[in-house]
């Protein structure tokens, strides 16, 4: 329960600085986006990984854990990914799992893509029709959470060097990356 809490935790302050960086890039269209393809796709494997204990017939074996860890250990550890670290990273990370893992790992992004571009047409329609947007009454209760001002600067500053071409690792420079790589460590040291 707790962990349902933090993803969609996590989920929500995601989706709020892709909206948040998407309305900064509408006003200053010489503003590069938010984080390259490669690290996007590398913050949802690493969020992901979990996920696949939730199946018997796909989770993380003890030898992969062994071989994942120090390779999350040294993505915490640098401080900026560009484009082709980030794609080594993935390429690591990946060659560890199998195919039926990928494959997994693969479906739950496509159900979260759905999921996204269905609330985005809600939303739209809401806002064309002028109502007030409808949530889910599940998501009010688990995102009773604060961003602190600790983090909010975290993210300014992270977004900003993003913006000049500054391709910081987030897994280093923000907290709540920092902690969810760490929290896959630590849950993978138990396997």
């Amino acid at each position: 329960m707790r962990w349902t809490k933090r993803y969609v935790s996590f989920i929500f302050i995601f989706l709020l600085l892709i909206s948040i960086v998407g309305a900064q890039t509408q006003s200053q269209p010489q503003r590069r986006a938010f984080m390259s393809q490669e690290v996007q796709y590398l913050t949802r494997l690493i969020r992901d990984l979990r996920e696949l204990d939730k199946d018997k017939k796909v989770t993380i074996t003890k030898s992969q854990a062994q071989k994942l860890i120090p390779i999350l250990q040294e993505l915490g550890k640098v401080s900026e990914l560009p484009k082709k670290e980030a794609d080594k990273f993935i390429n690591r990370i990946e060659g560890v799992l199998t195919d039926a893992q990928l494959t997994y790992l693969d479906k739950l992004q496509i159900e979260r893509q759905k999921r996204l571009e269905e609330m985005r047409q809600r939303m739209s329609q809401q806002q064309s029709s002028a109502q007030q947007p409808q949530f889910n009454p599940q998501w009010r209760n688990q995102q009773n959470f604060q961003i602190s001002e600790k983090e909010r600067q975290e993210f300014q500053k992270f977004m900003d060097a993003w913006s000049k071409g500054k391709p910081l690792n987030p897994f280093y420079h923000l907290s709540i990356y920092k902690k969810q790589l760490n929290d896959l460590i630590d849950y993978l040291k138990k396997k």
